[in-house]
């Protein structure tokens, strides 16, 4: 039997916050117009027992046991066979719904049943959770409220392209089911794998909406999560960056958002370098050079660099020049050489 919202939760080494995800969606909700499948990635810890007996008291929840790690992408690709909402809401086991969420995404989607075309993707606001309980509100909530996606008709990302400054993770994002099987895309492997799913969903959509409500708690900065980790897999960008670019091949009519994905994959590829303690000392001339080669690769025909500190940024890695690069970071200054050789034209500068 089909219900009207499928959450997947997909789960790994989270026994400390686990109970208060699963009780933040299931209790003081008598509805039966949703389901959880949460799948155990062969979680380490005691996850899977958490899950068997929140499953045993209430059959809303089924939980998929894999014999082998999947990651992320890979227990949200296991989960969806077995998914029968109208619309999927990805949930990770570390964060949790503030009360009354759910009930008012439920309420959107009734409503939404009778819509001549049915909203694509609904986006919620949120919450950012600290290790120290503090809390942050939605930083891009000026991107989205008040703009055309509030609008009872929604719009599409061409009519509010600001949509994509905003954050692109899975998590506040609910998705009409048929409309996501039929972008023909795959959550990746490893880390930011994600954006391979919502930045075609965003691009292709013909009604998006915004729900300006806190309907998700996102906790940062917790040990063991990507945000706050070192690691050789924050790499695994460009993989996905790989696949953003392979639907836009595909899908050509989306051909003049071509410049606003490269801009956006840019600028995320530059955060990751520059924030600290997340590339390895000893692969961050990679990691660099993985920029540079993801925009001779990418970068759109007639591209030009924007305007500012930016076009600055993306000149400098689109050449390679680490040491100019770093050293702009610093101190907010280029030698004098450079910026007259950055002036002349495309010639590599020397770094």
């Amino acid at each position: 039997m089909r219900v009207l919202l499928s959450i997947v939760v997909p789960v790994h080494g989270v026994e400390r916050f686990l109970p208060r995800c699963l009780d933040s969606i299931l209790d003081r909700q008598s509805s039966q117009d949703f389901e959880v499948i949460a799948v155990d990635d062969r979680s380490p810890d005691g996850c899977g027992a958490i899950l068997d007996a929140y499953a045993a008291r209430d059959p809303r929840l089924r939980v998929l046991h894999l014999a082998e790690n999947q990651g992320l992408g890979g227990a949200r690709i296991a989960a969806l066979p077995h998914a029968r909402g109208e619309y999927l809401w990805c949930v990770d086991s570390d964060d949790y719904l503030p009360e009354g969420a759910l009930d008012a995404v439920l309420t959107e989607l009734r409503a939404e049943r009778v819509a001549a075309q049915p909203v694509d993707v609904l986006i919620t606001g949120f919450t950012h959770v600290f290790p120290d309980d503090s809390t942050e509100p939605n930083p891009w909530r000026h991107l989205l409220a008040g703009s055309p996606l509030e609008r009872p008709a929604g719009c599409t990302l061409r009519e509010h392209p600001a949509l994509v400054r905003s954050v692109l993770s899975v998590w506040n994002k609910v998705f009409r089911r048929d409309y996501l099987d039929s972008l023909d895309v795959a959550f990746g492997r490893g880390f930011y794998e994600d954006i391979s799913v919502t930045y075609p969903a965003l691009l292709a959509a013909r009604r998006l909406r915004y729900l300006d409500r806190d309907c998700y708690h996102y906790r940062r900065g917790r040990p063991g999560a990507i945000t706050a980790t070192a690691s050789p897999r924050h790499a695994d960008a460009f993989a996905q960056y790989d696949a953003i670019f392979g639907f836009l091949d595909r899908h050509r009519d989306l051909d003049d958002l071509r410049t606003l994905v490269f801009d956006r994959t840019l600028r995320q590829a530059l955060t990751v370098y520059d924030s600290p303690g997340l590339v390895p000392a000893d692969l961050r001339g990679d990691f660099f050079g993985r920029i540079g080669a993801h925009f001779a690769t990418h970068r759109p025909p007639g591209y030009r660099f924007p305007g500012g500190a930016t076009g600055l940024r993306f000149r400098l890695a689109a050449r390679g020049s680490r040491r100019a690069y770093d050293e702009l970071r610093r101190t907010s200054r280029l030698p004098r050489t450079l910026r007259a050789s950055l002036r002349r034209g495309p010639r590599a500068a020397a770094g």
